[in-house]
Order: C-alpha cells, then sequence, then structure tokens
C-alpha cells in the first residue's frame, strides 16, 4: 500500500514538473504570483485584465488546455503554472489563443506600431479573415493615478480604466508583418484606399455604416476588395 501511495505522488509530482518545465521551454521562466497586481498598483477597486479570472484556452499546438488571462494595461498574455504562480507569453513567436469557454473568441499576437512609432508586441481578438485580409480588435486600458482633493473636487482613488476600442487589419498594401491602426476618422479612413476612396465614403454614407464597429468594418472591406 505504501508503494502504491508513493508511486502515484511520484507521478503527479513529476507531471507537474514537466508542465511546469513545458511551459519554461515554451513560454520563458519570469514567473511572478497572480495577486501581484494588487500590491504593484494602488487600484482596489479595479485591475489591468480583461478577465481576472484565468480562461480555459487552447495556444498554438499544444495539446493540454492552459488557464490564460489578458492583461489589457501592459499588453501581456499571463498562463497559470499553479496557484500562486503565472508565466507571461513571450515575443520571440507567435502565438494563437482560442478560449474554450464558450465564447469562440480567438486572440493572435501581432506586431503594430505605438503611439512613438515603435514597434511592440501585443495580443487582438481576431474579427474577421479572409484570403485578402484579417481584421483585429484591440482592448487597451490605462491606469489613473490617485487624485487629492482640491477645493470643491473630491479625492479620485487610483483605478485602471478601460480606453476607447480600436480596430487593426493586415497591412494588405505593402505586405508588412506589422497590422495597421484604422483610423476614427472617416476622412482619414477612406485614404487607405486612394483609388477608390470616393467610392468607399459613398458606401459608408448609403449603409450609415460605422468605423468603430466590427461588423460595418467588415462590410466596408468587403465592399473594397470586392470593388478591385
Amino acid at each position: 500500500m505504501t508503494k502504491k501511495v508513493f508511486f502515484l505522488v511520484f507521478v503527479v509530482f513529476n507531471t507537474s514538473l514537466c508542465s511546469q518545465q513545458e511551459l519554461r521551454t515554451i513560454f520563458g521562466d519570469v514567473y511572478y504570483e497572480p495577486d501581484r497586481y494588487k500590491t504593484q498598483y494602488d487600484a482596489t477597486d479595479s485591475t489591468p485584465y480583461l478577465n481576472v479570472d484565468f480562461t480555459p484556452a487552447k495556444i498554438n499546438d499544444i495539446n493540454e488546455t492552459k488557464m490564460v488571462r489578458f492583461n489589457a494595461f501592459d499588453e501581456s498574455v499571463e498562463v497559470m503554472v499553479n496557484a500562486k504562480k503565472v508565466v507571461i507569453l513571450q515575443d520571440s513567436q507567435a502565438y494563437t489563443i482560442k478560449l474554450l469557454d464558450g465564447s469562440k473568441k480567438v486572440y493572435e499576437t501581432k506586431k503594430y506600431g505605438d503611439e512613438e512609432d515603435k514597434v511592440k508586441t501585443s495580443f487582438f481578438e481576431l474579427i474577421a479573415r479572409n484570403t485578402k485580409y484579417a481584421l483585429f480588435l484591440k482592448e487597451k486600458k490605462k491606469y489613473v493615478k490617485a487624485k487629492k482633493a482640491q477645493g470643491y473636487e473630491a479625492s479620485k482613488p487610483a483605478m485602471f480604466k478601460k480606453r476607447k476600442d480600436t480596430y487593426y487589419i493586415t497591412d494588405f498594401k505593402e505586405q508588412s508583418e506589422l497590422v495597421i491602426k484604422i483610423p476614427s476618422k472617416v476622412k482619414t479612413f477612406v485614404s487607405f484606399f486612394p483609388s477608390h476612396a470616393k467610392q468607399v465614403k459613398m458606401f459608408i454614407k448609403k449603409y450609415k455604416l460605422k468605423i468603430d464597429e466590427g461588423e460595418d468594418l467588415i462590410k466596408i472591406f468587403d465592399f473594397y476588395f470586392d470593388s478591385i
């Protein structure tokens, strides 16, 4: 009986060790506690994550289901190693993350140019993909520091606030590996299509489409690619 118990403990320990070693090999070797953000930022009523709870997911072609969550502040994806450890997906390779929570959401890591024209790697939700283009949604959060009371203005605690959603599309002109941010103004947006700007603008106006909504953007890009 003692030998059986010992063998069972050995198998469980060895499986856990192999799982952690797999994570180190594939995702890197930077670990920290899941609740670190609570002490790192004084924002008790909010979090930097899209989902505070880890969600089951399929990552690339790895057979084992992983538990993940998305940090919308520092734009990273965390993978749970155990109840006290998480590891961050590294930028060294591309990842496709399919959530297994029934939402059917798919995320991909992509390179893009930030506000300072620096190339960064982050996660994007895949909205649509066909042979001509892929459309992505980018969700981000910003950290707002606490404010002390001044005059008639009450004090405000530090917190994470959701930024306006933005959409990105694969570079269908230059075939760059970077995804391109879609402008928020129609005048700038139609410049994407220099030889078809007028037709695209008329199409948007005719069907009262909005360039900050995913379904409308799909209609616009499908119209454009069907027209050229």
